[in-house]
């Protein structure tokens, strides 16, 4: 009943501001938010709490695979505990 990934178009602005357009991207839950920052392609999550999550530009500087290992990351983080 939890989100851990979310795709959808960003305005550049509201990554980077006087950039114009539109980016692609995927919101992820991460608890490494910081070290993560760091990286081309990633910039806190705009629209969430930026603690815990991050926007990854998709089709960018971040490895598709990369891509896909922070969403098994993001799932696991919102899993139900058992």
């Amino acid at each position: 009943q939890k989100w851990y990934a979310v795709v959808m178009r960003i305005p550049w602005d509201k990554l980077e501001k006087g950039r114009e357009g539109l980016v692609e991207a995927v919101n992820l839950k991460n608890n490494q938010v910081a070290d993560l920052l760091k990286k081309a392609g990633i910039y806190p999550a705009f629209h969430m709490n930026k603690t815990h999550w991050n926007d990854v530009l998709l089709g960018g500087d971040v490895a598709d695979e990369q891509v896909c290992k922070m969403v098994e990351q993001s799932y696991d983080l919102i899993k139900p505990k058992r």
